[in-house]
């Protein structure tokens, strides 16, 4: 279970970053998320994820939807992963891994600067490799594909059918240190939208939903137990470049508790 709270008052209006979020100048956002996972088998975890989220601008109202204020639960979403192969030497050891993804869009209003949420279903498939150092240290990088669909057009602009959500390409890389008592991992992550509309561009038309949204952030996790079965989590990470996106500073505290077996 984990808290977050981000903030931004600079944005990329397309390629161009500007002060001062249009309409909002400032917009202040917290999440309160719980996330799972279990492993059904050695190679094979199910995750899920399910986030509320609280986003408030500090000026005026939005363009598209009128509210200076949004809230309510984003996307739940399903996860399986799987260790393809491990291979181990010395102990140390390299796993190649894959997984399949899908997230449901609950009924937030998906149009608006002040959004939550793109409001569409998505697929999402990832491949990646990590090593494993036998003194503690590890390191992987992925690369996957996200399928989305449709999202309502609740006001019918352009021509009153369904907002169709780019596609999108996305990456990470992760370095870290994993010990009995002490984890920390430093990260970095990018997406890139396949094709559709800038906000600058002339025929926008106030189509947020249809908005090419490209970023990369950098981040750090850490991790230390408190008593058996019960931690605590810290995290913090920034927007370092985008494309119609806030560039964003968050936060995260959470609580860590395992009920796994011994």
């Amino acid at each position: 279970m984990s808290y977050t709270y981000g903030t931004f008052d600079e944005f990329y209006l397309g390629e161009t970053r500007i002060d001062g979020v249009p309409v909002h100048n400032e917009i202040d956002q917290t999440v309160y998320d719980i996330y799972a996972n279990y492993g059904i088998t050695d190679r094979l975890t199910v995750i899920a994820n399910l986030p509320y989220i609280v986003a408030e601008g500090n000026g005026g109202a939005d363009p598209v939807n009128g509210e200076t204020k949004q809230s309510d639960l984003q996307d739940i979403s399903l996860i399986l992963k799987w260790a393809a192969f491990v291979k181990e030497e010395n102990g140390n050891k390299v796993t190649g891994i894959a997984t399949i993804g899908g997230s449901y869009a609950f009924n937030y209003e998906a149009n608006g600067i002040l959004s939550i949420g793109s409001g569409a279903p998505e697929i999402d498939a990832k491949l990646g490799l990590q090593y494993n150092d036998k003194s503690g240290f590890f390191g992987n990088a992925f690369v996957g594909y996200a399928l989305k669909g449709e999202a309502d057009n609740t006001f019918g602009l352009g021509n009153g059918g369904k907002f169709d959500v780019p596609n999108s390409v996305n990456a990470q890389i992760k370095l870290g240190y994993a010990a009995q008592y002490f984890y920390v991992d430093a990260w970095f992550d990018a997406q890139k939208s396949n094709g559709s509309l800038d906000i600058s561009d002339p025929d926008f038309a106030d189509r947020f939903p249809e908005t090419k949204v490209d970023y990369s952030r950098i981040g750090l996790n850490v991790y230390v137990p408190i008593i058996k079965n019960l931690g605590l989590s810290a995290a913090a990470g920034r927007v370092i470049s985008g494309r119609n996106v806030g560039v964003s500073t968050f936060f995260t505290g959470g609580l860590v508790i395992g009920l796994g077996k011994e």
